[in-house]
């Protein structure tokens, strides 16, 4: 039996060295779209969280001041406090409305809006900017009265960001009128 030999036993060096750059071409290439997914998924990750604070602190201001019989907001718009009505044993408001004795109040410290309660303190919202990103970077007022010398409607606005990567830059913004239901009689 005779062996047929092929002219061409193996590789040249060219060859070897151009479909190692081309590896190495489709490896960096798919690392630089896989980087950039990355990114991507990144920033939208953190916009998400930072809408989501703001959205869920101005909401819980929301839920707080609904029931209010009275709100009396800050000069500077920094802090407000507020009176709940007077409930009954099942729970109901006692009518006609009466102010249940504990003054509770809402307020911005250390990049935080906070809830005190007189016997509980504890944060509503965390990484809130005092700039708005409105396009304007001034500084804004949180709790803004509303008409008249009774206050019935306080405008809430709450800018935040996130800390997790300062590169991505998340910043947010919730603002929302808040009508209070519980105004006395006396004062209509």
């Amino acid at each position: 039996m005779k062996r047929i030999r092929s002219k061409r036993a193996g590789l040249t060096l060219v060859e070897v060295v151009v479909a190692s750059l081309l590896s190495t071409m489709v490896i960096f290439g798919s690392l630089s779209v896989y980087l950039s997914g990355m990114s991507s998924w990144l920033r939208g990750s953190e916009r998400i969280n930072a809408e989501t604070q703001s959205r869920q602190g101005v909401r819980m201001v929301s839920d707080y001041l609904r029931e209010a019989m009275a709100v009396t907001v800050a000069g500077d718009g920094m802090s407000l406090t507020y009176r709940l009505p007077q409930k009954n044993v099942a729970g109901d408001f006692v009518y006609p409305a009466t102010w249940d004795g504990v003054t509770r109040r809402l307020y911005y410290t250390n990049n935080t809006i906070r809830h005190d309660t007189g016997t509980n303190d504890r944060v509503i919202v965390r990484n809130v900017m005092t700039t708005d990103v409105g396009g304007t970077n001034l500084p804004y007022r949180i709790f803004t009265p509303g008409p008249g010398a009774i206050t019935r409607q306080v405008t809430v606005q709450v800018v935040t960001r996130t800390n997790a990567d300062p590169a991505a830059k998340a910043r947010a913004r919730k603002r929302e009128v808040i009508f209070l239901r519980n105004i006395p009689e006396l004062t209509r």
